[in-house]
């Protein structure tokens, strides 16, 4: 097992043993978009993500690579959603697909206010 994945799960569980009443894990995948620091590995993924995105329509990024901004999106509708009372299950896991589906479509600007 890769320590990093092991470590990652063994955080969601530690999380979730916390007992909240309202958990929201979110796991995206490799993050994309404008940064000021990166790792020369990291920055080759991000560009062939983008290139991937744009001659896909996004389709071929979108399985391993989320825009930052979409995942940040996505889990504030979901934060939104446990306040509201929407979201059933004490805990909500927001996988890739679920992040893009929440962030892209769900995502309105005017639940904010």
């Amino acid at each position: 097992m890769i320590p990093y994945s092991k470590m990652k799960g063994e955080l969601d569980d530690a999380v979730q043993a916390l007992g909240f009443e309202r958990t929201i894990i979110v796991k995206p995948g490799l993050l994309l978009g404008t940064r000021q620091d990166s790792r020369p590995p990291e920055f080759f993924f991000r560009k062939i993500a983008d290139v991937l995105g744009a001659v896909s329509g996004d389709r071929l990024k979108n399985f391993w690579a989320q825009d930052a901004e979409i995942v940040a999106r996505a889990a504030v509708k979901a934060s939104l959603d446990a306040v509201q009372g929407k979201q059933k299950e004490a805990v909500r896991v927001l996988s890739q697909a679920d992040i893009v589906r929440v962030g892209k479509t769900e995502w309105k600007e005017s639940e904010l206010s």
